[in-house]
């Protein structure tokens, strides 16, 4: 038995700093088919036990594809769409838009609510906040600048790839100089705006999961002067990818340990 215990000890060990998810599945079923098939079993390790190692050894190693982490999804250096031709068109219509030069004082707001209203950019923002967003003239994919014009606003769109199975556990940090507004494929999520440089997490957003395909995280970035500044950091982890192989090796795993056991009970009796 303590054969058999290296023996798992060592493949686990080996599969677990395996991060590429088609090798790792490959490996997994290579394992179970071996233990499976095995043969030719020397007297010392048993038949059993090699069927036992195979199964687990490929499940496990099945288990550790089906739970790779995507980590950082946006970070300070992703692209995305990016519009730096508002200027202070938005400014001094709402409280979310205080006017330049601090001239409304530097207020200091969290969790605004409800969204902006942003109909003053409409003809330059356009179609910016929907699930499908398109782009006109003012937009263009490029590497999102940490600063900005001072007294002006800015817009993002973020590109989310969630892949064929979604992401859980989404949380979203920003820091910024003065303000933000964050949206998820049209749908407003939350505001903040305070005076002050733009810390690595100022403010979190608990997005938790998202479905499989692609999204669109849509941010508007406010400045009433003094300096500008911008951070963000989005992370997450890769939903679980049911895999139909693993019941299938499972099944016929139990068949054939039922089938040594009848066997050896047929031998005793």
């Amino acid at each position: 038995m303590s054969k058999l215990f290296t023996l798992l000890t060592t493949i686990i060990s080996t599969i677990s700093k395996i991060s590429d998810k088609t090798a790792c599945y490959a490996i997994g079923i290579l394992f179970a088919k071996k233990g499976l098939e095995f043969k030719n079993v020397n007297k010392e390790f048993g038949m059993k036990k090699s069927i036992v190692a195979g199964l687990l050894s490929g499940l496990l190693a099945i288990s550790f594809a089906g739970t790779a982490s995507a980590d950082t999804i946006i970070n300070n250096s992703t692209s995305g769409y990016y519009n730096s031709s508002i200027g202070q068109i938005l400014d001094g219509t709402s409280s979310y838009f205080p006017a330049a030069n601090s001239g409304a004082g530097d207020p200091i707001y969290n969790n605004m609510s409800p969204a902006p209203n942003l109909s003053s950019a409409n003809a330059i923002l356009g179609n910016w906040l929907s699930a499908s967003p398109s782009f006109n003239a003012y937009w263009s994919l490029a590497s999102i600048p940490s600063t900005w014009a001072i007294n002006a606003e800015t817009a993002i769109v973020y590109t989310i790839n969630a892949g064929s199975t979604g992401l859980t556990n989404v949380l979203a940090q920003f820091g910024v100089d003065n303000g933000i507004y964050v949206w998820l494929d049209g749908e407003y999520l939350n505001g903040w705006m305070a005076p002050g440089g733009a810390g690595t997490s100022e403010y979190s957003l608990n997005i938790g999961s998202l479905s499989a395909g692609t999204h669109y995280m849509q941010i508007l970035r406010e400045d009433h002067g003094g300096a500008t500044g911008y951070n963000i950091n989005v992370s997450g982890d890769a939903a679980p990818v049911p895999e139909p192989g693993t019941m299938v090796l499972l099944g016929a795993g139990l068949l054939g340990l039922a089938a040594f056991g009848k066997r050896r009970m047929n031998k005793e009796a």
